[in-house]
């Protein structure tokens, strides 16, 4: 059975192997988009950065709220929340599902759960954000079967301009 609960200090180590499963195949993709070059310049440190905020956004006083997804008390995903009660803006942050477990339905069950949390404090407007390649198929759908269904489309171009 799918449950959503709060964040505990010690499901960290599982959340860092869970992210780095989920976006290996994103970064293997963008290495193929912008080519070996640009990937070495811009990404090549991608998994400790991104494992970097990941630990970020789960300290105490990080001001986001992290939730954990289990499947029979084994956390299979997570996200990061970003409320600004005072503007009725909600974000939700980084987030993934361990792959073994993506295709059921999982990452829809989280996303709701975000949103109901979101509501429960004020929120009136709630965003995410995700990649137009290939690779983030699964996350778009599953954020439009969550309800997220206007975007802004947006490009990101690169250069390489030194070694």
């Amino acid at each position: 059975m799918t449950k959503v609960r709060a964040f505990r200090s010690d499901d960290l180590p599982t959340m860092q192997a869970i992210r780095s499963r989920a976006f290996q195949p994103i970064h293997d993709s963008f290495r193929a988009l912008v080519g070996e070059d640009v990937f070495r310049l811009e990404f090549s440190d991608w998994n400790q950065a991104q494992g970097d905020y990941l630990q970020s956004i789960c300290a105490k006083d990080s001001g986001k709220e992290i939730y954990v997804a289990t499947v029979n008390e084994a956390g299979v995903g997570f996200t990061g929340l970003a409320m600004n009660q005072a503007r009725t803006r909600g974000e939700i942050d980084l987030n993934a599902i361990d792959p073994e477990y993506q295709g059921q339905g999982i990452g829809e069950f989280m996303y709701k759960f975000a949103i109901r949390r979101m509501q429960s404090v004020g929120i009136k407007v709630a965003k995410v954000s995700t990649g137009g390649d290939s690779s983030h198929l699964p996350a778009r759908k599953a954020y439009e079967k969550a309800g997220f269904n206007v975007f802004i489309p947006s490009i990101t171009m690169y250069r390489k301009i030194a070694d």
